[in-house]
């Protein structure tokens, strides 16, 4: 029968009771206990089901009203049954029996159809009441207005007008107890109370909206109450607003040109050529149109770039669906289970996020044998986690205690149905807005539904790592669709490194990009090393400037004319192989850079996959204080990459926890989503606003270079996240790359700065010292001159091959690892070809390798 049935029902009889009457009689008799029967099941109660009372109560109340309102109408009522219920209805209500057909009809039918979807309007029990005290105060005013007197408010009644029996027997009520004066007041102090409750409205709004009533008919502007925050028990996350942005003081004209200022095309200019076909396989977004690419605009010689357009790139999440009586069932899980195991507590906040909900639980008393009441330790809550997961049948469960700032432990559950934080929503928030600078990044969401967003200027530099599908690389190219969607060309400047060669070679093209992105591991080390020249570069400038960072120098540079310096992001995809291949100079390289490099706005973005320690060194996790823990295998990778276990228990897909500089532990919370199709778009944007395609010159075969300033090939590189090989039509042949533009690339492409690709032989102070080292032996071998020089493996084994190329030592031998020493005089002479060419030259900054490379 239901809840309500359940209520009336007799409780069984405790089963703990009969059977120690049984033990007792038992051991008085020195026999063994008898096994007590077993509960019989309760059978079904006669009678109908609740659901089934209330069906045919509506059914009965829509019958009445439409019998109420067929006996209004006067053509329809000749039948003396429908006569005698309108005079019943006149009776009752008096005149304001018209209001009760119409009243019934909506109760009946909402009781018929309540189970009928969600969509139907909840009527809450204050609101309720408030319907029927406005009724009721209605009918006594009818009759107070009828029947000014005591004498008249019977004869009155049974005439049928006023308020009816009903009004009248509440107006007698209020003449007997207060007299006609004091029902006047009470009846004012009665609608007061009547229309809050139906309204769900305090009393000063009551009077703020009749004020405003009086001023709309006077014509005086309407005045706005002051909406307070509500503070409901389940927190959830709000649903993304855009908020206001502020213009942008400084550079309106080289950030948003104006549409005059674009050059009007000539009229004979040829058609453009129609834009290349996707290959096959590609995703490719139907619901969103891509952007148009006009041609750049060039002011005095100078690009002048546009940033793209928010909602022409990404793409809107969904939200969690809320269950409110599943939290609730939860909670009683929770308090039930640390309670059975001598740990009570009770849960005084529950956050719900887009992927877990927190229950904010505060340990209870517990009493001692001593009859004194002590807390329960934190220590024993957190013991209890694997237990807790078995009760809510959780994948898996963390517990932080306590949370920072708040009196309580947090016990983070998964919710049976994962949010989509998509990065346009967390990017679109009023904190992300209102962060000054142009490195923020949008990180995700917490654990109640705020936004996690950070600047990478403050951190200075960031490590992430975390298993294969754990959400690493959604969440690398969500920091580079972030900064890629607030910088222009002229302001950022990026070094991408991918040993794997699958999630970064899709950026090729793009006018951000330093260099296009370095994928063999030997030519690592020497672009981190042009990094390291670079920043030595920058300080000697700021020394000249006298200025201690790059804000101060921009700003300077701004009323001198000069060209300002673009911060420069150094992101490496992989560590794990560059610390395989080279593990002393990388990490001396990186360590450099994050201690030196924060004020000449060289920012560093570490990502591994195996947070191990001969990976993440102590040296280079004390210089990133800034990271970010996916899930990974174990507590001793949590504890490499967090200092701390919790990483282990992450449910992975974008699960993560970051670790803020400026925070002492980490916060849980979801990675901002950016899918493929979004990350194409955004590279087509960058791509179309260059000017030009990329192109490469292929020597040997019948090639034209493109009419604007060529690029290396980018043909076999596909969307971003899909790894094809090349095409065999290029493999072996010899590409040749260009030297980098100075119209888009400013001072980084002069050559005062290099070759970014350059190797090492003209760069190598130790050259000298291994000439003399292997003439002097009159013989040559990496081990020697590791032993001689003190260096690693690979640097050793690029000197010989300097060596060999320059003409000094000979080719190596089979089986011998020992080389021959055949040039002594000529070996320092600079106009001295090389005898074996290797498989790369570079002359000034032009270079000239295969596309094997």
């Amino acid at each position: 029968m239901g809840f309500l049935g359940n209520l009336f029902r007799k409780p069984p009889q405790s089963r703990g009771k009969g059977k120690g009457k049984a033990s007792a009689s038992a051991k008085g008799k020195g026999k063994p206990p008898a096994r007590a029967a077993p509960e019989p099941l309760p059978l079904p109660q006669p009678g109908l089901s609740l659901d089934r009372k209330l069906d045919i109560a509506g059914i009965i109340l829509v019958f009445a009203g439409l019998l109420s309102l067929l006996s209004l109408i006067p053509s329809a009522n000749p039948n003396p049954i429908i006569q005698g219920w309108l005079h019943m209805l006149r009776q009752i209500a008096g005149w304001g029996h018209f209001v009760l057909p119409v009243t019934l009809i909506i109760v009946g039918g909402w009781i018929v159809v309540r189970k009928f979807g969600d969509q139907l309007p909840k009527v809450e029990f204050e609101r309720l009441a408030g319907i029927v005290l406005l009724y009721l105060a209605l009918l006594t005013s009818l009759h107070f207005w009828a029947a000014p007197s005591d004498a008249q408010i019977f004869p009155v009644a049974a005439a049928g007008e006023g308020g009816g029996y009903l009004g009248g027997l509440i107006l007698a009520a209020l003449f007997t107890g207060v007299g006609q004066l004091g029902a006047a007041v009470l009846l004012v102090a009665w609608w007061l109370i009547a229309i809050v409750f139906t309204l769900g409205i305090s009393v000063p709004e009551l009077v703020l909206m009749a004020a405003n009533g009086i001023r709309r008919l006077r014509g005086v502007p309407i005045v706005r109450p002051a909406a307070e925050p509500p503070l409901p028990p389940i927190h959830r996350p709000p649903p993304a607003r855009p908020a206001p942005v502020e213009p942008a003081p400084a550079q309106p004209a080289a950030r948003k040109p104006a549409a005059e200022a674009r050059p009007k095309p000539p009229a004979a200019a040829p058609a453009p050529a129609p834009a290349p076909t996707p290959p096959a396989g590609l995703p490719v977004a139907a619901s969103t149109p891509a952007p148009s690419y006009d041609q750049p605009l060039v002011i005095g010689g100078e690009q002048v770039w546009e940033l793209p357009d928010l909602n022409d790139i990404l793409e809107s999440g969904t939200e969690s669906g809320a269950d409110d009586e599943f939290d609730r069932k939860r909670v009683q899980i929770i308090e039930q289970t640390l309670a059975s195991f001598g740990a009570p507590v009770r849960v005084v906040e529950i956050n719900r996020g887009p992927t877990i909900t927190q229950f904010g639980v505060e340990p209870d008393f517990v009493e001692t044998r001593g009859g004194k009441k002590t807390k329960v330790k934190v220590g024993k809550i957190t013991a209890l986690a694997d237990d807790l997961a078995l009760a809510l049948s959780a994948r898996s469960i963390r517990i932080e205690a306590p949370v920072p700032g708040k009196g309580y432990v947090g016990i983070e559950v998964p919710n049976e149905q994962s949010a989509l934080v998509a990065l346009r929503d967390v990017m679109e928030t009023e904190r992300f807005v209102n962060l000054k600078g142009s490195l923020r990044l949008a990180l995700g969401q917490d654990v109640s539904g705020g936004p996690i967003v950070a600047d990478l200027a403050a951190m200075p530099h960031l490590l992430i790592a975390g298993t294969t599908g754990s959400g690493k690389s959604v969440c690398v190219n969500g920091i580079i669709a972030c900064l890629l969607l607030q910088n222009t060309p002229d302001d950022l400047k990026v070094l991408m490194v991918d040993p794997k060669r699958v999630e970064l070679t899709g950026y090729n093209g793009i006018p951000h990009l330093i260099m296009p992105v370095v994928v063999e591991l030997e030519r690592v080390v020497a672009s981190l090393q042009w990094v390291t020249r670079e920043m030595d570069e920058r300080y000697r400038k700021f020394a000249k400037a006298g200025v201690r960072n790059i804000a101060d120098f921009n700003e300077r540079v701004e009323h001198t004319g000069e060209r300002k310096l673009p911060y420069l992001i150094v992101l490496i995809d992989e560590l794990a192989d560059l610390m395989m291949l080279a593990p002393d100079e990388t990490e001396r390289i990186i360590t450099r850079l994050a201690q030196l490099a924060r004020a000449t706005g060289i920012h560093l973005i570490i990502a591994t996959q195996r947070p191990s320690v001969d990976v993440v060194t102590g040296l280079i996790k004390a210089n990133f204080p800034a990271r970010i823990a996916f899930a990974v295998a174990s507590s001793v990778d949590s504890r490499v990459i967090l200092d701390q276990p919790g990483a282990e228990r992450l449910l992975g897909r974008g699960d993560m926890l970051f670790q803020s500089p400026d925070a002492a532990t980490p916060i849980r919370a979801q990675g901002a989503f950016v899918s493929d199709a979004e990350l194409q778009r955004l590279v087509r944007y960058w791509k179309g606003a260059r000017g030009f395609d990329s192109g490469a010159v292929v020597v040997g075969e019948t090639a034209t270079p493109p009419p604007v300033t060529p690029q290396v090939d980018t043909s076999h590189i596909v969307a971003v996240g899909a790894g094809l090989p090349p095409s065999p039509r290029q493999a072996g042949a010899r590409i040749e790359q260009p030297p980098l533009d100075p119209a888009l690339f400013g001072p980084l492409a002069g050559p005062q700065f290099g070759d970014p690709l350059g190797r090492l032989e003209g760069d190598d102070e130790l050259l000298e010292e291994a000439i003399k080292a292997v003439r002097e032996m009159k013989k040559a071998s990496i081990s020697l001159l590791q032993r001689r020089l003190r260096i690693g493996y690979t640097r050793a084994a690029r000197l010989i091959d300097v060596l060999e190329e320059k003409g000094i030592i000979g080719p190596a031998k089979a089986g011998a690892q020992q080389r021959e020493v055949i040039g002594a005089e000529t070996e320092l002479d600079p106009t001295r070809p090389p005898t074996s060419p290797g498989p790369a030259t570079s002359s000034g900054n032009t270079r000239t390798w295969t596309a094997e490379d």
